[in-house]
């Protein structure tokens, strides 16, 4: 009877990691697609971003707000214009425009990762084995009726100077067959040998348009 019962916990979990692996497997199959199709997709957005900034506690000590139009083909970007900025000095250098941070996030069968599916919630928990600096970690929610991605948060464990602190939350819309960012939210802290700070950036997109 203990036998029996070795063979069949076995087979659950032979059963279950299949299931997991099939999930993961179709997710990045779906995402991989959504890629290639938007690969010379022209398309544009409206974006409005709350900047504000914190102090050590976390309390915000002054927000800034912009509104700006951007025009992608792919993931490149085409055209930019700054539409309004409450900071003057952004005003005229237009600087959130060369304002970014990569992020890398692990493809779903990366084996320098190890993943854990929850297919009931549509949860995909993921981590490095061994992380290196700016390696993440975090979660993908997805649809469970058609695997499609809904939301991706993630934390940097082992932090990348000048970086001191890293959230991330990005959501996903869906438009025609396309997936397009809805929403972005990151609370990040830096300390460069000149310049330190902690800000919490809220950006929201609209008004999409697909050229044809």
């Amino acid at each position: 009877m203990h036998y029996f019962f070795t063979i069949l916990i076995i087979t659950i979990f032979q059963v279950s990691a299949l299931a997991q692996d099939s999930i993961l497997i179709k997710l990045q199959q779906n995402m991989d697609r959504q890629e290639a199709e938007q690969k010379e997709l022209v398309y544009s957005y409206n974006t409005i971003s709350y900047v504000h900034k914190l102090d050590k506690h976390g309390v915000v000590k002054k927000t800034d707000t912009t509104k700006t139009w951007h025009k992608f083909k792919g993931d490149s970007l085409q055209e930019y214009t700054l539409l309004y900025s409450s900071n003057k000095k952004e005003e005229k250098s237009e600087g959130m425009k060369r304002r970014s941070e990569k992020v890398k996030l692990p493809k779903l069968n990366d084996p320098a990762y190890n993943f854990r599916v929850d297919p009931t919630s549509g949860k995909v928990a993921f981590n490095p084995k061994k992380p290196k600096k700016g390696d993440v970690a975090g979660e993908l929610l997805y649809d469970p009726q058609d695997l499609t991605c809904k939301q991706i948060n993630a934390t940097m464990p082992k932090l990348k100077w000048p970086v001191k602190e890293l959230e991330m939350e990005m959501r996903f819309i869906q438009i025609k067959e396309f997936l397009f960012p809805s929403e972005f939210r990151v609370q990040v802290g830096w300390n460069a040998l000149i310049n330190r700070g902690r800000i919490r950036v809220v950006s929201q997109n609209s008004d999409f348009k697909i050229y044809q």
